[in-house]
């Protein structure tokens, strides 16, 4: 895999224009503050940075564009021009240019080829789908805590945050154990990758070796079916024919790098708020029947995929501008979640905020289908450690921000100190 420079989109004529890149911010706090400005600026609004697209930051104007897929479509060969929608290999889901040949299906297909493959990943997670792996999703939050609760110390990303998600997600797809370190890094490392980083070219490599081993993985399955997922991706069928290969890959791929790490993105970031805010800390602990309202709101305030893309197919107005077939959109999330004419004291967190209509786990017909599973796996990392941690505190000098806030959202460390504990397996 090799880094790709931006393709360059000329400017539509007589639109609001702002300067917006947003792969220049480097925090969280630098992102939220930007799409501040630009929802009181203009919720619509062109740049030219990132190739040229719309970036669409209100509530309204998000939620219309993610339902409208007839006009706003997220395949991978839809713009005419080529380019970023095209066959360059970008994945024209991500809101910037990502250098990638994987697909991610169905999140890259449109109506009607989208339905069959959506019906199979939602059979897979749906919410008693979801609810059969909890007893595994325990078992992986109390083991690994307990190889760190008799230190006092660890790191919280490397330790839960993100072994949780990735034991429970490789384990029900089958993967080696032996592996499972490894994937979940490369796709960990990935979340927080941006060009011209030192560790770039590693995390790329890495990145390569995981796709060659969901390839391995599918070809296996192809000829030897077990009971695990990737069986089941690997051998749908379509219209009475076994799926191409290509998007039986892609299905697993999309399981497999949206269920690693974006759990790891809002857990973390519930515990290094709970460490900023502790009177929110206390109140959990003196109150866990609160725990499902707070993750709703954490999950509003902390989104984990921040913002998507998408491509305009046919002349569309949004929010009272017109769009131009071809076009680029960044729709944001993270933008839509802190609107104010949707949240009242959007910046704030809320804790028994309701209703929450937020939409971290996006809207319409691509609304994350492992919805289930990622809140069964959030809470119970949020039960364990408050129980098992309940003192915890951030060593800010190790603590470490993802330098890439444009599309997932973390912390690439997170160390804690605490008061150790006993074992309970």
């Amino acid at each position: 895999m090799t880094e790709t420079t931006n393709v360059t989109s000329e400017r539509p004529e007589g639109c609001p224009v702002v300067d917006f890149d947003i792969m220049g911010h480097r925090s969280m706090a630098e992102s939220n503050a930007a799409f501040a400005e630009l929802r009181a600026k203009c919720p619509v609004a062109w740049t030219d940075a990132n190739g040229g697209a719309w970036v669409v930051s209100s509530y309204e104007t998000v939620t219309e564009a993610f339902r409208n897929w007839g006009a706003f479509r997220s395949g991978r060969y839809v713009r005419s021009t080529g380019g970023l929608g095209g066959s360059a290999g970008f994945l024209p889901i991500n809101p910037v240019p990502v250098p990638t040949t994987a697909l991610m299906i169905p999140e890259e297909l449109d109506p009607p080829l989208w339905k069959p493959y959506r019906k199979a990943f939602v059979d897979l997670l749906s919410p008693r789908a979801a609810e059969a792996l909890l007893p595994r999703i325990k078992y992986w939050a109390t083991k690994y805590i307990d190889d760190v609760i008799e230190l006092g110390k660890c790191d919280l990303v490397s330790t839960l945050t993100s072994g949780v998600p990735g034991a429970v997600v490789l384990e029900w797809m089958g993967f080696p154990e032996e592996d499972w370190h490894r994937l979940g890094e490369a796709v960990h490392n990935m979340a927080e990758y941006k060009p011209g980083i030192p560790e770039g070219p590693h995390y790329l490599e890495e990145i390569d070796w995981a796709f060659g081993q969901m390839e391995a993985a599918v070809t296996a399955r192809r000829e030897n079916p077990s009971d695990d997922a990737t069986s089941v991706m690997a051998n749908i069928e379509i219209d009475g024919e076994v799926a191409p290969f290509e998007y039986a890959l892609g299905m697993v791929n999309l399981a497999f790098t949206g269920g690693v790490d974006t759990t790891t993105s809002v857990a973390s970031a519930a515990f290094v708020h709970m460490d900023r805010n502790p009177e929110d800390r206390k109140r959990l602990i003196e109150n866990p029947d609160l725990i499902d309202r707070a993750m709703e709101e954490f999950l509003r305030v902390y989104p984990p995929a921040r913002n998507h893309g998408r491509t305009v197919v046919e002349d569309t107005e949004l929010g009272g501008i017109m769009l131009r077939k071809d076009d680029r959109l960044i729709l944001s999330e993270v933008s839509a979640c802190h609107d104010e004419a949707a949240f009242p004291d959007a910046d704030k967190f809320v804790m028994d905020r309701f209703p929450n209509r937020h939409v971290a786990f996006g809207v319409g017909m691509h609304r994350c289908a492992g919805s289930h599973l990622a809140r069964l796996m959030f809470k119970e990392m949020l039960v364990q450690v408050l129980e098992r941690m309940p003192d915890y505190k951030i060593v800010e000098s190790g603590l470490r921000e993802y330098p890439n806030w444009a599309m997932l959202g973390g912390w690439s460390t997170l160390p804690i100190t605490f008061t150790p504990g006993k074992r309970v397996l």
